[in-house]
């Protein structure tokens, strides 16, 4: 099927995937979902044309920014993980309780 994927779109319009999401939720942008290898993906027929030029500034951020924002998305990952990994240690750090006695054994204790 021919069209644009999230990152084609993103490239073309300056944007970031994020935004491009965001457009095809509230609907600026027309996606249609696809069955893809690895599940359903968007793919964007129709791209609008930017209305206004982009300025030499705004195409030397833009990837800059684009940049920033997949790096937070991955921080907020390993974050998530860390915090995870770090409850497990805690679990296994935590003193092993002794196993309850049966109740034969707190009736008839030894004798000594």
């Amino acid at each position: 099927m021919k069209g644009y994927t999230l990152r084609e779109a993103a490239q073309a319009l300056g944007v970031s995937i994020v935004t491009i999401r965001r457009y095809i939720k509230s609907g600026k942008l027309k996606a249609k979902l696809v069955p893809s290898k690895f599940g359903d993906s968007y793919v964007i027929e129709d791209l609008p044309l930017p209305s206004k030029p982009l300025s030499d500034d705004t195409m030397r951020v833009q990837p800059l920014i684009n940049r920033i924002e997949q790096l937070s998305q991955e921080v907020g990952y390993w974050k998530a993980k860390a915090e995870l990994l770090q409850e497990r240690l805690l679990l296994l750090e935590a003193p092993k309780q002794t196993p309850k006695q049966r109740w034969w054994q707190r009736l008839f204790k030894p004798w000594h």
